[in-house]
């Protein structure tokens, strides 16, 4: 027997309230979702596709979404955790703790594949208007491939689409205990899974979870699609989260329609484990606006006029034969084949026989409104040459793009501010789960350039307040342009310091050749091998020199009178030398000049 009875279990109603408010809104919102999704895939013609009417699609809409993502995924995106005050000394549990925590969600983000996970988020905001990440914890994964086998459990991350999401106060996109009553969460699974699920808690309920055909509400044509085996039915499910004043934490209940599987477990957790955004505020309203739905109206005057174009070339572009019946009994277009008329007057010209009717001609004006259409399209979305890659390098410099470019993206410093602050609360929502969950357990931190193992205590984390920051790199394209623009000029100033080794090293790492680099290091060493063996080797000829020169002065000194060699060996030591090379001059050039004297004359 069930342990809750009814058609209906209770919290079942906050799942149907939810859909319920989206139903209500104009438009409808599951109907703008799906509009938007289909017009992003191609599908600009539903329902009104036709034999004799061309369908084109010209698809301005996933153009202009996959640049405004591009965009805005271009820069590197990292969380980084500060305490509310550092001190001098390297032992401050704060300063040691928000360096764990860094470390602990990097190795997290690494994990959940963060950089494409951001950008199907941006993609999700952009289309539908909403995102939303899910994080929990389970128990039954083992961390770090069981390598430390007394620690178990693992934060797990997931995006939900805003058609699964339902607020306690809808009209206020804040999620926080404060503002929301309770967050809840619904989804499809197997029916085997959320049984055993229910069996894992010690539920009653398993047996009234049966398959259903609920999926009108997911997103996207494709969610309505499912197998129609026994073995594979799903259930929709609904995921409560609630906030309990008296414990001051969250609990969690999991549902079907018509059976619970879990009931009200305390979760330890401070905040709400769902990070939310929109990448356009509504007023008073949870959900967002994408670029979709401001975009759609145009992208359908441009498909519709360029399908009567299309229709009108197919109608009138080929010209249609005039023929007298009454001279030719029919028409026969076949190419070389011969037309045989009857009853001609004497004269009379066979070009009065038949004759081609010039087609009718199509207004200009039409291609001139399609081009303004497109060209106002992209100016109020802010989208010019040089953000969509229509300008060339080599005509404009790298700073002056960087500007244009900074220039255009003005219109999305809103969206990007809501995806940063979106990271920023799942930094934040981490940090509760791992105070809550992990307990004493080995990290993965980088110290002094290597990584080490340490063994920390999350649960300080629960008692302890970390500033949250999302870090923004400018790694885009046009950026590194503007970056390599300054080395080019500091390696023309031929500084000594600033040498080309330096300059490959500094460029970004997109234009960076590590085989070159090792190359000329390579080299590099080996000229200053060679330079050290020659200065080496001068010194030691210099040396030699030196001794034999003190091996002269010595030998001259030694054969001088006694008086002579007594008053310059009481000259200073810095004199000697000199004075002996300069008699030693002297006596060479007496010697000189008396050998010539007794030469004969010439």
């Amino acid at each position: 027997m069930s342990k809750y009875t009814g058609d209906k279990v209770q919290d079942w109603q906050k799942y149907l309230d939810g859909v319920k408010f989206n139903n209500r809104l104009k438009p409808n919102y599951y109907d703008a979702v799906n509009t938007s999704i289909d017009f992003f895939n191609d599908k600009q013609w539903r329902n009104l596709e036709s034999e004799d009417f061309p369908a084109p699609v010209f698809n301005y809409i996933k153009r202009v979404i996959t640049y405004f993502v591009a965009f805005m995924t271009s820069s590197k995106v990292k969380l980084k955790l500060e305490p509310l005050a550092y001190a001098d000394d390297d032992n401050n549990p704060d300063t040691n703790a928000s360096e764990i925590a860094t470390a602990e969600i990097d190795n997290l983000f690494e994990k959940f594949k963060m950089e494409n996970r951001y950008r199907d988020a941006c993609f999700d905001a952009s289309i539908m208007g909403d995102t939303c990440a899910h994080m929990y914890f389970d128990k039954t994964k083992i961390p770090y491939g069981g390598a430390f086998a007394n620690i178990e459990g693992e934060i797990e991350f997931e995006l939900v689409d805003g058609t699964n999401v339902f607020l306690g106060n809808a009209n206020n996109p804040k999620i926080d205990v404060k503002v929301q009553p309770y967050v809840g969460i619904s989804g499809r699974d197997m029916v085997a899974n959320l049984i055993a699920e229910a069996k894992l808690y010690k539920e009653q309920d398993g047996e009234n979870i049966t398959s259903d055909q609920n999926y009108n509400n997911e997103a996207g044509d494709s969610a309505k699609i499912e197998l129609e085996a026994d073995d594979n039915g799903k259930a929709l499910y609904f995921l409560l989260y609630k906030y309990d004043p008296k414990t001051k934490t969250i609990h969690v209940t999991k549902c079907t329609e018509s059976a619970y599987i879990y009931k009200d477990i305390d979760t330890g957790l401070s905040h709400y484990p769902i990070a939310w955004a929109n990448w356009e505020k509504q007023k008073n309203c949870y959900h967002g606006r994408g670029t979709c739905f401001g975009i759609i109206p145009t992208q359908i005057f441009i498909n519709r006029m360029f399908a009567k174009i299309m229709f009108h070339l197919d109608k009138t572009a080929f010209p249609k034969v005039i023929y007298n019946a009454d001279l030719i009994s029919g028409w026969d277009d076949g190419v070389g084949e011969a037309i045989g008329i009857k009853n001609m007057a004497p004269g009379e010209s066979v070009n009065n026989v038949a004759a081609y009717m010039n087609p009718a001609q199509m207004s200009a004006q039409i291609i001139t409104v399609i081009e303004l259409a497109i060209q106002y399209l992209k100016e109020t979305l802010g989208i010019n040459d040089s953000m969509m890659g229509n300008v060339n390098p080599e005509q404009a410099s790298g700073r002056s793009i960087a500007i244009t470019v900074k220039q255009a993206s003005i219109p999305l410093d809103n969206p990007q501010s809501n995806m940063y602050e979106w990271i920023e609360d799942i930094g934040r929502i981490l940090i509760d789960m791992m105070g809550t969950y992990y307990g004493s357990r080995p990290i993965v931190i980088t110290r002094e350039g290597q990584k080490v193992v340490e063994t920390y205590d999350f649960s300080v984390f629960k008692n302890m307040w970390l500033n949250v920051r999302c870090d923004v790199g400018p790694s885009t394209y046009w950026s590194e342009m503007a970056q390599v623009e300054m080395l080019d000029n500091l390696l023309g100033m031929k500084d000594p310091l600033f040498d080309m080794i330096t300059y490959l090293e500094s460029l970004p790492e997109s234009y960076k050749n590590e085989e070159l680099i090792d190359k000329l290091k390579t080299k590099m060493e080996q000229m200053q091998q060679a330079q050290a063996q020659q200065q080496g080797q001068m010194q030691q000829e210099q040396m030699q020199g030196q001794e034999q020169q003190y091996e002269q002065l010595a030998q001259w000194l030694d054969s001088q009178p006694p008086e002579i060699k007594q008053k310059i060996m009481s000259l200073p030591p810095e004199q000697q030398e000199a004075t002996i090379m300069k008699l030693m001059q002297q006596d060479i050039q007496t010697t000189v000049k008396e050998g010539n004297s007794k030469l004969p004359p010439q």
